[in-house]
């Protein structure tokens, strides 16, 4: 006997309501983004493909995306402002054919809901009731290396980053006697770029401040953090080491 969510096909739906594209079945397609202020959710036309006409084709997605809009705001407990940023219709007709098609859509939630007409611009905002958390909210925490902004710094932004810092560090170690050598501690993503594209800026540093420079990578370090450390005496003059430190003369270069 299968288990019961293979059965009812509940696992699909549990990955469907932590997605942040959601596919209609016309080909088109609906975007949530949820944010502090409100939900932002955008309705595009994707790889539709209709005979009717263009604004036919149009009220077709944009009228099963409400229906699916209606759909999620239950699965995922959502609350608040929703700002919905429909495919623009030319016809008030049809504009508000969509907006009655979100309204029935609603009469199934058990949460309180108001929904405004369609504006010129093509927005149709709305509310719902808040009655428990949100079913990202309670499964999810803010990702403590991005921050919640969904990305992280490129190679080539932190190897900017990293040269500025270098540098800045040779500046102000440069009075001392003899050459300075500096060991950088990075992700190997940053590294990679350090040693192929950008080699010759470090070359460049070398020769200005009359230093010598070596690099090591940390796997388990975040992309966006760096060390810098004085080779001979393992001073750490920028950032920190949280790796087991090691020998600085076996250190590649």
């Amino acid at each position: 006997q299968n288990p019961i969510f293979e059965h009812f096909n509940v696992e699909p739906q549990i990955e469907q309501a932590f997605g942040r594209k959601v596919n209609l079945k016309s080909g088109g397609c609906v975007v949530i983004d949820e944010t502090e202020a409100m939900i932002a959710i955008d309705v595009n036309t994707g790889r539709h493909k209709g005979a009717q006409s263009q604004e036919e084709s149009i009220l077709e997605v944009n009228t099963e995306a409400v229906e699916e809009v209606a759909r999620q705001l239950r699965l995922r407990n959502i609350g608040g402002l929703v700002v919905i940023d429909l495919i623009d219709m030319k016809q008030k007709k049809n504009r508000n054919a969509v907006y009655k098609a979100l309204k029935d859509a609603l009469r199934r939630d058990k949460a309180r809901t108001n929904v405004l007409p369609i504006s010129q611009l093509g927005l149709l905002e709305m509310t719902r009731q808040r009655v428990e958390e949100g079913v990202r909210s309670a499964m999810y925490v803010t990702c403590p290396y991005c921050g919640g902004h969904g990305s992280v710094k490129s190679p080539l932004s932190m190897s900017v980053e990293v040269q500025r810092q270098i540098a800045a560090v040779m500046r102000r170690q440069g009075g001392r006697k003899g050459a300075l050598k500096l060991q950088i501690v990075v992700h190997p993503t940053v590294l990679e770029r350090l040693r192929t594209e950008d080699e010759e800026i470090l070359v460049n540093l070398q020769e200005k401040f009359a230093g010598d420079l070596s690099f090591r990578a940390d796997s388990n370090r975040h992309v966006e953090e760096f060390a810098i450390r004085n080779a001979e005496s393992g001073e750490v003059l920028y950032g920190k080491i949280e790796s087991p430190a090691v020998d600085p003369r076996s250190a590649g270069g």
